[in-house]
């Protein structure tokens, strides 16, 4: 602008100099604005892909067991070497409830053990990145059918991996796979500890080095349950040293006496020290 523009509000109209000052700054302030604007969109983090299959009800045959955790074993098709693949399904309760409780009380009305026994479940399934749970709700009569026991090829396959620390967050599994979004992080901490403290069974989520989501399960060092060890831990970057054992398409978490858990930094749950074998979605033989 020229030393002579002068310009006073209540002018009906502005220099022109003045006019083209203001315009320019004010597109550059407008573009400013839009490319922030989708720079931040574009930074947050995405929603989960989980699904909940709400209010529908699922049949599933397969192998119960109560070890390490309440889970049905189910016939998953055929590998790529002809032979029979199986996933291991964990088992959740209806809301806030792991399903211990539920299986208990219909072992005592039938008076049977399931454990190891072919059995026809009912209950909703929940979903996300090659891991799947069954909710089962007492009302639902979810045990449908009982059969034999299951030849002992069926049983899981156990393989030790030995003692490692590793890196993660804890998680509630009903949550994190369908049920909410989101499912992990601060904002669902409050909801994730009610969950394992109800007797949901607790994950941890890992991110290996290449870049893929694991998730193992957590039980004490003779496999009792770790729900209201761990609770305080929900939601936020720790590392755990625990003896690791691979049950088919899962990894459990046996987790030390002394000195398991210790919280780290953010920066440092960025990766693991250590890759494991992946069983998310490519150990099922």
């Amino acid at each position: 602008m020229s030393d002579n523009d002068f310009y006073i509000g209540w002018m009906s109209k502005s220099p022109r100099s003045f006019s083209n000052f203001i315009k320019k700054y004010l597109a550059a302030l407008i573009i400013l604005v839009v490319v922030l604007g989708l720079t931040l969109a574009l930074l947050q983090k995405k929603f989960a892909t989980g699904t909940f299959e709400f209010g529908k009800l699922t049949r599933i045959k397969g192998v119960y067991l109560n070890n390490p955790v309440p889970a049905i074993k189910v016939v998953n098709g055929k590998n790529i070497w002809g032979q029979i693949s199986y996933i291991t399904i964990p088992l959740v309760g209806y809301g806030k409830h792991g399903a211990d409780g539920i299986i208990s009380d219909i072992e005592k009305e039938k008076s049977v053990v399931l454990n190891k026994k072919l059995v026809t479940l009912i209950g909703t399934l929940l979903y996300n990145d090659g891991k799947t749970i069954l909710q089962v709700d007492k009302n639902d009569n979810p045990v449908a059918g009982v059969g034999d026991t299951a030849a002992k090829e069926v049983l899981p396959q156990l393989e030790d991996l030995g003692t490692r620390k590793v890196k993660g967050e804890i998680i509630d599994p009903k949550c994190y796979f369908g049920v909410m979004k989101p499912g992990e992080g601060k904002p669902h901490r409050d909801c994730a500890i009610r969950c394992i403290l109800g007797g949901i069974p607790p994950v941890f989520h890992v991110q290996e080095k290449n870049g893929e989501n694991n998730y193992y399960l957590i039980v004490g060092p003779h496999g009792e349950k770790m729900n209201e060890a761990v609770h305080d831990y929900v939601a936020e970057p720790i590392e755990i040293s625990a003896r690791l054992v691979k049950y088919d398409d899962w990894i459990v978490m046996f987790v030390q006496d002394k000195e398991p858990i210790r919280r780290i930094s953010y920066l440092n749950l960025i990766r693991n020290d250590v890759q494991l074998l992946s069983c998310s979605k490519n150990c099922m033989k």
